[in-house]
């Protein structure tokens, strides 16, 4: 599931680093995808990203990110940089509605999709994503031995689509205020989360 909203313009320049510019107007992404079969077992990833430009590209920025099970949290966080931390994803059979709740049953985030009519695969988009990784310094006086700015893309087969109106609800994912839906689709896919296409210094 993908659900495109409009947001408020403060706080995409609060969380974007200095070398990503905002779109016009501003909008984030939540994602929330169920993996039945990975090298690590059953996992659910839900994240949100701000979208931006990297130059003329557009790109997501990942700013928060939740996962079920702790495999995948270390190899999202350590590998991809994915801002992941660990909670519960509940997701019905068909995809279409989630929730998204952090370690202590808090609710993150609330997304649906309604009256769902089925759409070329080819109309679905995915940008590539761009991380922070991090890796903590044991330095006295120094907060990260690294910091750097990723660019991971993806590869889609994708399958059985569908579009329809969007509902989103953000309680601890509130700091991109939802101010418009602009689309949510939800489609089966097939991907593969390669190595980095550009590691910078961040």
């Amino acid at each position: 599931m993908k659900i495109a909203y409009e947001t408020d313009a403060a706080p995409v320049l609060q969380w974007l680093p200095p070398r990503l510019s905002r779109s016009a107007p501003p909008y984030a992404i939540v994602t929330v995808a169920r993996f039945p079969d990975s090298p690590v077992g059953i996992f659910s990833l839900a994240a949100q990203h701000i979208g931006c430009r990297a130059g003329m590209f557009v790109r997501a920025f990942t700013i928060q990110a939740v996962t079920d099970n702790t495999t995948a949290l270390a190899a999202l966080r350590e590998v991809w940089g994915y801002p992941c931390t660990l909670g519960t994803i509940e997701m019905d059979a068909d995809g279409l509605s989630a929730a998204v709740k952090d370690g202590q049953g808090q609710l993150l985030a609330d997304a649906s999709i309604a009256d769902a009519k089925p759409i070329d695969p080819e109309a679905i988009r995915f940008d590539p994503v761009l991380n922070v990784r991090a890796v903590p310094s044991l330095e006295e006086g120094r907060t990260h031995d690294l910091l750097q700015l990723l660019q991971i893309d993806p590869e889609h087969e994708i399958g059985e689509s569908t579009r329809g109106g969007g509902s989103l609800k953000l309680d601890g994912w509130g700091v991109l205020p939802v101010r418009n839906v602009i689309s949510a689709v939800h489609c089966t896919l097939n991907t593969e989360l390669p190595l980095a296409r550009f590691v910078m210094p961040y």
